[in-house]
């Protein structure tokens, strides 16, 4: 049994995996990764150039023979999203992932994996340096921050973009060629609390853990639950009973582009005859509704003592129940896309603050700007101050594109099948690389990953090989690009 990823192929490829699998690099704290890139550039004689930000782009020469091939960029972000179980002890900031290989999956333990993007990043680093791989001119970039805001592509500069062809390899279904992406926002709504004695108010904490969760925008459509609309929906149906709800804490959801798979909420009820059997009547309807669609879920009451509750409880409750999450339209050109949605993401108690976190996505931008300005309203009207993160473009497909026509071409000789062409409901970098170069030329695509954003991650080993192939084919042939 193979236990080791170095015994996997290809080798370049996994033995990259598994170092860059090693150093913490969770979004906004790339430091560390970026000085092994940097020094494993300089032991490998590449130059590297650095902007300001801490994007990294890298330059290669051609191989022997390959001199006149038109260049290319291939592209990966450094950072991963930071996810483990609630039993998990992993610290993000300074401990290795535990790398595991199970059958046909390399998986982690208890936390994401990271091959999104690790495992592009770890292909088109062995582009560099594995002799069997022939090229024309190639520059490698990676970007910070991808996960969390696409604040390294933002920062970009036309300069990072000598090429006029890049291929980005941060897509997750085998046979597959991605050549669109959908838009997106961030919105934080913040209340500041007035926090009231909870002198005569029976306490109690109502957890909801183990949901499948996922990615906000590739997954967004499947039957996945948000812990913290669980939690809302129970107090909820408390209130619709006649009683008043006053929240102490609630903390749910931990990243903008992860669904919620555990929250907590600590409230108080005043003191009432079956206050306790009405609660636990609830949870045990929702137990029985919602384990049809995650046989996993848990939903755990235990009675506990408040101090303090927040004054505006009930105006907390009612945007948390109103922000809508999942889908909201449907593509009326390409069947069964998303075209908008919402990711009711976070809810964090600090102290007499209370913060909710969106992510909002669309391919059309006045959608997204008025899902966005819809939940402006709401919060504005309930007492919360908003804060809009920056909004990042769509990108388009271009199916006349010369590197589309030649990927699929090679792709679909690797696959020994016509490979599908997609646009996906998840935000790419390639809509803001376009932006600052509008006649460069993506696509995108990579192995299948499964259950990426969550502890359920995992990368298909047959699939690695499979599009490192592609990759390495398309760069031999990419003289034909001209004509073909």
């Amino acid at each position: 049994m193979t236990k080791s990823l170095t015994e996997l192929k290809p080798y370049h490829v996994w033995r990259l995996f598994e170092k860059i699998s090693s150093i913490p690099r969770q979004s906004k704290k790339e430091d560390l990764i970026r000085v092994w890139v940097k020094e494993w550039g300089k032991k490998n004689e590449i130059k590297i150039e650095e902007d300001q930000v801490g994007n990294l782009l890298l330059h290669q020469n051609a191989t022997k023979g390959f001199e006149s091939f038109p260049g290319v960029i291939l592209q990966a972000h450094m950072d991963m999203v930071a996810q483990k179980t609630p039993d998990s002890n992993h610290d993000f900031n300074k401990d290795p992932i535990q790398v595991i290989i199970n059958e046909n999956f390399v998986r982690a333990e208890k936390t994401t994996l990271g091959a999104d993007n690790g495992i592009g990043m770890a292909m088109i680093l062995a582009v560099l340096i594995d002799p069997t791989v022939k090229h024309g001119p190639v520059d490698i970039l990676l970007t910070v921050d991808e996960e969390t805001g696409l604040s390294g592509a933002f920062a970009l500069k036309s300069s990072f973009f000598q090429f006029k062809n890049l291929i980005n390899l941060d897509s997750e279904d085998e046979g597959e060629i991605t050549t669109g992406s959908a838009g997106g926002g961030d919105t934080k709504v913040t209340f500041s609390c007035n926090l009231f004695p909870a002198n005569d108010l029976l306490g109690y904490q109502v957890s909801v853990n183990g949901l499948k969760g996922g990615h906000s925008g590739i997954d967004i459509h499947l039957p996945r639950l948000n812990a913290i609309k669980i939690c809302i929906d129970i107090v909820e149906q408390l209130q619709n009973q006649g009683k008043d709800v006053f929240i102490e804490n609630i903390q749910g959801g931990s990243a903008h582009n992860a669904i919620p798979r555990d929250c907590t909420i600590n409230f108080g009820l005043r003191s009432e005859k079956d206050s306790k059997k009405a609660i636990v009547e609830i949870i045990r309807e929702k137990i029985i509704q919602y384990r049809k669609i995650d046989p996993k879920i848990v939903i755990n009451l235990d009675e506990t003592n408040i101090k303090t509750y927040i004054k505006e409880s009930k105006n907390i409750i009612e945007l948390l129940s109103t922000i809508e999450h999942g889908p909201l339209t449907y593509s009326k050109s390409i069947p069964d896309l998303v075209e908008t949605s919402n990711n009711l993401a976070v809810v964090k108690s600090n102290g007499d603050f209370v913060e909710i976190s969106v992510s909002s996505r669309s391919s059309i931008n006045s959608e997204l700007n008025h899902v966005r300005s819809r939940i402006k309203r709401l919060s504005e009207k309930l007492g919360g101050s908003i804060e809009l993160g920056k909004a990042y473009p769509g990108w388009n497909p271009d199916l006349n594109s010369s590197l589309l026509k030649l990927v699929q071409r090679e792709y679909s000789r690797e696959y020994q099948k016509e490979v599908k062409l997609k646009a996906i409901h998840a935000g790419l970098e390639c809509g803001l690389f376009k932006g600052i170069v509008p006649d460069l030329e993506i696509v995108s695509f990579g192995p299948e990953i499964k259950g990426s954003h969550s502890p359920d991650e995992r990368v298909n080993i047959r699939s690695v090989e499979l599009i490192w192939n592609v990759l390495c084919s398309v760069l031999e042939k990419f003289n034909e690009i001209e004509s073909i």
